[in-house]
């Protein structure tokens, strides 16, 4: 592998599915490092992911958020100088069969890198399909920077110039923070993966629909104030 790259995953009661997920990024991706950000687990999920070779699994105390769990993932790679963090999420909606896909164009230089579904009703649930769209649709205005999938949490980010200090967001709206702060930027770059749009009935979201709506439109609105 020519990038210098690790896999960072935060999970939150999956055990379930973090076992499967790591049996297949190892068939895809070798032994590609990973982070494991256990966010206050009440299950095994945690105990699960440290079965494994190559897997280091950081657990919060309680459960703090994906944001956090995120952002600590990724100042963890950027300590060990890791040149990206390959995030996907942990249910198993994120096909790590396509890590190589977002591999080729780290090699390219994007700072970032992120999964582009196809959001419409045959692929996903109605709500997700108005939040998504609607939430992609006002970053894209905001930003001058057309983005297709915003809430997509299968990414690549290049932690040269990540600077934790910025990012206030512990929730889900970090990556919608992540975006809003840096697609304004001239030279930032930015490219899309197309992946398949995978959604389980028997794997509920965490995502609560009115209350992660209202905080993106308080994050949308206090994005105005920024310098």
């Amino acid at each position: 592998m020519k990038v210098n790259c690790c896999v960072v995953i935060p999970c939150y009661n999956t055990e379930k599915t973090i076992g499967t997920l790591i049996e297949k990024i190892r068939k895809v991706a070798g032994e590609i490092p990973i982070f494991v950000i256990d966010d206050g687990s009440t299950d095994d999920s945690g105990k699960i992911a440290k079965k494994f070779d190559g897997v280091s699994v950081i657990f919060n105390r309680i459960n703090k958020g994906k944001g956090f769990s995120l952002r600590k993932g990724l100042m963890l790679a950027q300590k060990a100088r890791y040149d990206y963090a390959l995030v996907i999420d942990s249910d198993l909606q994120h096909p790590p069969e396509y890590l190589p896909d977002f591999i080729l164009e780290m090699e390219k230089g994007f700072e970032l890198i992120i999964g582009k579904r196809d959001i419409s009703p045959k692929r996903m649930p109605l709500h997700r399909v108005l939040s998504n769209t609607i939430t992609s649709f006002l970053i894209s205005l905001r930003t001058g920077r057309r983005i297709h999938d915003s809430q997509c949490g299968f990414r690549a980010y290049k932690l040269g110039r990540f600077k934790n200090r910025l990012y206030k967001e512990n929730g889900f709206q970090f990556e919608t923070e992540y975006l809003l702060r840096n697609l304004g930027r001239k030279n930032f770059t930015i490219c899309e993966v197309p992946i398949p749009t995978l959604y389980f009935r028997d794997i509920s979201s965490k995502i609560s629909i009115i209350g992660d709506t209202l905080k993106f439109i308080m994050l949308f609105f206090r994005s105005y104030l920024w310098v």
